[in-house]
């Protein structure tokens, strides 16, 4: 059997062994870290009006899931599972969303989380602008073109063999 000596270890000793664990640390001391991740707050913006134009898309639209699913081959006893599923997707998106609402409040001033927090709310609000504009404020907005962009639309219509100036925005659900 091998004898091991013991020592008593030094304050150079413990500094090693804290600057090989957490260099960091050892280098800056006590004191709050980053956040490590960068600050994006278009690519923010696009994802979070993608996902809340999804969101907003599948709370206006269950008669026509529910008409989908009975079209579809997936046999009925299957079609209360997606419904589920669907209203798990929206209550988690719900909560999520309050989440980044609570972090853009509370975050401080210039961190990147609130920027990116930020940007995705505003993405969900242009979402839902979006999503809940009646038809008739499209139709009201592309009646006010001038005759220039009239004349564009319909040239490009010529080429295109579509004609766009007989394009209307109706909602789905039956209100114009």
């Amino acid at each position: 059997m091998r004898n091991y000596t013991f020592r008593k270890q030094t304050q150079q000793d413990f500094q090693q062994r804290v600057q090989r664990i957490d260099p960091y640390y050892f280098k800056h001391g006590d004191t709050k870290r980053t956040c490590s991740r960068p600050a994006r707050p278009l690519l923010s913006l696009v994802m979070g009006f993608g996902w809340a134009y999804l969101i907003f898309t599948v709370a206006r639209n269950r008669t026509q899931i529910e008409e989908s699913l009975l079209q579809g081959a997936l046999p009925a006893q299957y079609h209360d599972y997606i419904f589920f599923m669907l209203a798990g997707l929206l209550s988690i998106s719900a909560v999520m969303l309050g989440g980044h609402l609570l972090r853009f409040l509370m975050s401080r001033r210039a961190s990147n989380g609130k920027r990116n927090s930020g940007g995705l709310l505003v993405g969900a609000l242009a979402a839902g602008a979006l999503a809940y504009t009646p038809a008739d404020v499209f139709d009201n907005g592309l009646g006010l073109l001038h005759e220039n962009s009239n004349a564009l639309i319909l040239a490009a219509s010529e080429g295109v063999n579509v004609d766009l100036a007989s394009i209307s925005f109706v909602s789905s659900n039956g209100l114009n």
